[in-house]
């Protein structure tokens, strides 16, 4: 009777742990909770099976000893949850998906050789103390996890777009020492002093590693963010510039109207009414060339798309759009323009180390439930990639990295390519309303 309440205080707060952690979602919360649950009672269901065959007496502690039976039902175990976790519930990359797994069953390791050691038990069958530190502990992280931690480890885990196989090799590394502490710790009759300061010492190694990866992140989220504040500096300067010609446009206009007053008037006074209208008529025509052109209904895109035409017109590259858009609601404006930005930015740029004849075509609208973005532009023809990345030969690619990380809060899909002194960026944004 212990050992079942133990099991379901553990699979109780593995439930919780596993709906808890996952950053980037592929399934809805009703989804993501069901498939855990029906993980865990899988599993539980599994691990029955040797105590079944002991009880039975199909199978003797002469022949298999319970240390070995535990190993191989602990792999089995974390073969289970390694499925569900980066395969069915996680939509990150599968080794990213693994840094967040093996870390949470770290912190679970730790959890649990603190009640061995405190209790001079091995916390499987369990008591009143056992179960009561197993609640204590996990309640002690997981309320403040939830509270203050939780939105900042996502976002910055969101931001690592390259580099995480590293520090995903290093979560596992660890979880693997702690993995072998509690084998040998299951083994042990007595816990010696040495066997304490030497599992201690283990748990705050770990735990210095997990601090140093987290500084990482956070040193890699603030780097991320001054690279989106300074592609977002350009975007507004160049909107600034666009909304300094429209006010030089409409300066020139009240300026010039008196001169074209005259004209209509000597016209009138003939009663030359038709070469009134011709020539109002032209004179509408230039007006409206002078100011924005709206590009789109969607007002956030219409003007960035108006800032990077007033670009590529003062460097002689041709822009052509198509963009069938209109107000977004699974897509924010900002995010969209944070993207639409970056990719102009980036295909001017690229415009500009090519000569002859420069361009850049752009389209913009929803596919298949999905908002699509394709910018094509002229390139030159040895371009650089690294892991699909386009590489600047001269600094880091702010822009790139800022549209991956926007992306990734769509649970979007980025590819770059290049043939023929061509370039695309295609960028594929799932709704969010839709994913809730």
């Amino acid at each position: 009777m212990n050992s079942i309440i133990t099991v379901i205080i553990t699979n109780i707060f593995h439930i919780i742990w596993f709906c808890n952690i996952v950053a980037e979602p592929k399934c809805s919360r009703k989804k993501t909770v069901l498939i855990v649950i029906g993980t865990t009672f899988i599993y539980e269901c599994i691990t029955l099976i040797p105590a079944y065959l002991r009880y039975a007496g199909i199978l003797s502690y002469e022949k298999v000893s319970i240390t070995f039976s535990y190993f191989i039902f602990f792999l089995i175990g974390m073969i289970i949850y390694i499925i569900m976790f980066c395969f069915l519930l996680s939509a990150s990359h599968p080794v990213k998906s693994m840094f967040l797994l093996t870390g949470y069953l770290c912190m679970w390791s730790i959890i649990y050789g603190i009640i061995s050691i405190v209790t001079n038990s091995y916390a499987g069958s369990g008591n009143v103390v056992i179960w009561g530190l197993r609640i204590g502990l996990n309640l002690a992280v997981l309320i403040p996890y939830l509270l203050f931690f939780r939105e900042r480890l996502f976002r910055m885990y969101k931001q690592i777009q390259s580099g995480y196989g590293m520090i995903s090799a290093i979560s596992i590394m660890c979880f693997i020492m702690q993995a072998l502490f509690l084998f040998y710790n299951d083994k042990m009759r007595n816990h010696e002093p040495f066997f304490v300061v030497l599992i201690l010492s283990g748990f705050a190694f770990m735990v210095a590693v997990y601090v140093m990866i987290f500084r990482y992140m956070a040193q890699s989220d603030h780097t991320n963010r001054m690279r989106q504040l300074q592609a977002n500096e350009k975007f507004l300067q160049a909107q600034i510039d666009s909304y300094k010609k429209m006010g030089e446009n409409a300066r020139q206009t009240r300026h010039d109207f008196r001169h074209h007053s005259m004209v209509v008037m000597e016209y009138a006074k003939k009663k030359d009414y038709q070469s009134i209208l011709s020539y109002l008529s032209e004179y509408d025509e230039k007006e409206r060339g002078k100011y924005q052109e709206a590009f789109c209904k969607n007002h956030a895109i219409s003007t960035t798309l108006s800032a990077y035409a007033s670009r590529c017109e003062q460097n002689g590259i041709e822009l052509g759009t198509d963009v069938r858009l209109e107000e977004t609601e699974g897509v924010s404006d900002y995010d969209l323009v944070t993207i639409v930005a970056n990719i102009l930015e980036n295909a001017i740029n690229g415009c500009m180390l090519t000569e002859g004849k420069r361009w850049v075509e752009i389209s913009i609208g929803p596919k298949g439930g999905k908002l699509v973005v394709i910018c094509k532009n002229t390139c030159i023809k040895d371009i650089i990639f690294e892991n699909g990345l386009p590489k600047n030969r001269e600094h880091d690619g702010i822009g790139v990295e800022s549209i991956l990380s926007t992306a990734a809060k769509y649970s979007g899909v980025v590819d770059f390519s290049a043939s023929d002194g061509v370039f695309v960026c295609q960028v594929i944004l799932s709704n969010r309303e839709k994913q809730k």
